[in-house]
């Protein structure tokens, strides 16, 4: 093997390890969430869609007296340039289905567990959906 050889062989070496590296960063700063895409989530981090950030702010049990078994409650900030609410998600006694909230006068739904579109859903992914003008 000759010199020539052995630099077009580190070179695409160093290539292929920069293009490797690129793609691990651009993981890291990701653009804005798609709306009706399952998308990972964790406590403290907030997701970027198109028209607010969410955040993972926990879960809580509710136990009321006449259900005594509960069910979990997993609540969420909401946050756009002039406004924060907090949204929640429960399946409560064991309808699963998405919670719709209004942000900027347009309506938005959040799904956990199961997306009526797109199947079961991990514990940690969720589904944003942008409901009536688009999706």
């Amino acid at each position: 093997m000759g010199i020539g050889s052995f630099k077009v062989i580190i070179g695409a070496l160093v290539t292929v390890h920069l293009s490797a590296l690129a793609a691990c960063y651009a993981e890291d700063v990701p653009g804005p969430a798609a709306y009706g895409a399952k998308v990972k989530f964790k406590t403290g981090s907030a997701l970027r869609f198109p028209d607010f950030e969410l955040t993972y702010a926990g879960k809580r049990r509710v136990v009321p007296p006449q259900y005594p078994r509960g069910w979990w409650v997993y609540d969420f900030a909401v946050r756009n340039k002039s406004d924060t609410k907090t949204v929640s998600w429960s399946s409560g006694t064991g309808d699963i289905g998405p919670t719709r909230f209004q942000m900027n006068g347009r309506s938005f739904q959040i799904e956990l567990s199961h997306s009526d579109k797109l199947g079961p859903l991990r514990e940690d992914e969720l589904v944003v959906s942008s409901v009536g003008d688009r999706s």
